[in-house]
C-alpha cells in the first residue's frame, strides 16, 4: 500500500509540474521571431533563425602533405598510423579534414578534403595544419600491404612492406603526398 501511494503521489506531482507549464516562452511557439539572413519558415508565420555561419572550408589546392608514419606492435603484428602536415599554412584555429579506412583485405586509404577554420581567425596566426591518421584493427602481419592517398583529386599509391625487422614505404613521390621517413625499424 505504500508503493502505491508513492507512486499516487509522484504521479500527480508530476502531472502539476507539466501542466503548470506554459508554452508563452517556447522560442518556436513564438511567431514574433524577427527574420534574420537565413530564416526557415515553419507553419503558419512562425520564423526560426538559424545560426550564422562561423567557419569555412578551405581547399587544399597546391599544397603538399608530408605523412610521418608510426607503427605500435601487437605481438607479431603491427598497427600503422601517419602524422600529416600540410606544406601550406592555415589559421591555427582550423582543423585537417580527412577520411581514411582500412578494408578487410588491408587496403589503406587517405582522403584529404580540407581545412576548417573560423572566418575570422583568433589564434595566433597561420601555421602548417597537422593531424593524426589512425586505422583501426591495423594489425598487420609480414607482407605487403597497398596504401592509396588522395589529395586535390589526384590519387598517389604506393605498399607498406612489413617485414620481421623492417617496416619500408614503397612510395616514390615527392610531391603532393610525401612519406618521410620511408624506413621504420621494428
Amino acid at each position: 500500500m505504500k508503493k502505491l501511494t508513492y507512486s499516487i503521489v509522484t504521479f500527480l506531482l508530476a502531472f502539476f509540474i507539466v501542466t503548470g507549464c506554459t508554452k508563452k516562452n517556447d522560442a518556436i511557439s513564438d511567431t514574433k521571431i524577427a527574420a534574420s539572413k537565413n530564416p526557415l519558415k515553419a507553419s503558419g508565420d512562425t520564423v526560426i533563425q538559424t545560426p550564422p555561419d562561423t567557419a569555412q572550408l578551405v581547399a587544399l589546392t597546391g599544397d603538399k602533405i608530408t605523412l610521418s608514419p608510426g607503427y605500435y606492435a601487437a605481438g607479431d603484428s603491427v598497427g600503422i598510423s601517419f602524422n600529416a602536415v600540410t606544406t601550406n599554412r592555415y589559421c591555427s584555429n582550423g582543423l585537417l579534414k580527412f577520411h581514411n579506412t582500412l578494408d578487410a583485405n588491408n587496403n589503406f586509404f587517405i582522403d584529404f578534403l580540407n581545412v576548417q577554420e573560423p572566418l575570422v581567425c583568433h589564434g595566433t596566426g597561420d601555421i602548417p595544419m597537422a593531424a593524426a591518421v589512425r586505422f583501426q584493427r591495423s594489425y598487420l602481419t609480414n607482407g605487403s600491404h597497398p596504401l592509396t592517398v588522395t589529395l586535390n583529386g589526384t590519387t598517389y599509391t604506393g605498399n607498406i612492406v612489413i617485414s620481421a625487422s623492417t617496416i619500408t614505404f614503397d612510395w616514390n613521390y615527392s610531391s603532393g603526398i610525401v612519406i618521410s621517413p620511408k624506413t621504420l625499424s621494428r
